[in-house]
């Protein structure tokens, strides 16, 4: 990760975690092949973008462990491994994937206003406004192409009982399509300059994917 400044927290750290879905979609067509970022509304396996971040709030905000997920969560995690750093993996043929770029959750009230999790334009404005996180790009590289993620993107959601001591939780993440076999590279990057900053904060995390 490159910061220019030092955060009084890691909340930022998310590409610590891609959320795999598996080859299941839903809706009249499938979804389109070949590792594309989905639009925002989409909801593969009846799953929005509000829903995924709901299940996977208490993975990210915690030690990652998998009995973080609900028990019917149909999700394969990737993940950096906290032991050695790894971000290499292997995925089936198929495997979709959810991938979180940048999260928080309201502890960080604690140093500036957190937005109400169940209004979406405060939830965008939260990441995107530059008199708050002031995002100049959050985006997703798939073997070279970027697809940057737009203020509908962002999301909340209520999560009491985070094991960060918060209760709600917010994210830019979206819906990757299935890659096809052999090896890929994933990076997610984001860079936030806004009021609440203080200064530039950015990163970026490269994931090499095998599909077998």
């Amino acid at each position: 990760m490159n910061t220019k400044i030092r955060l009084p927290k890691i909340f930022w750290i998310v590409g610590i975690t891609l959320v795999l879905l598996s080859s299941v979609t839903t809706g009249a067509a499938a979804a389109p092949a070949g590792g594309a970022v989905l639009p925002p509304g989409a909801t593969p396996f009846g799953n929005s973008l509000t829903d995924a971040a709901a299940a996977t709030a208490y993975f990210n905000t915690g030690t990652r462990e998998l009995n973080t997920l609900p028990e019917d969560f149909p999700l394969q995690i990737l993940y950096v491994i906290p032991l050695d750093g790894s971000t290499d993996f292997s995925v089936e043929e198929g495997t979709m994937f959810y991938v979180p770029v940048v999260y928080s959750d309201d502890t960080d009230a604690a140093y500036w206003p957190y937005p109400d999790v169940t209004d979406p334009a405060a939830v965008s404005d939260y990441y995107f406004s530059p008199e708050q996180l002031g995002a100049e790009f959050i985006k997703i590289v798939v073997d070279g192409k970027e697809f940057e993620l737009g203020p509908k993107y962002a999301v909340g959601a209520e999560t009491p009982g985070l094991p960060t001591g918060g209760n709600n939780y917010t994210v830019v993440a979206a819906f990757l399509t299935p890659l096809s076999k052999g090896v890929h590279s994933v990076t997610i990057a984001a860079r936030l300059s806004g009021a609440f900053i203080g200064g530039v904060f950015e990163f970026e995390i490269p994931y090499t994917i095998t599909v077998e």
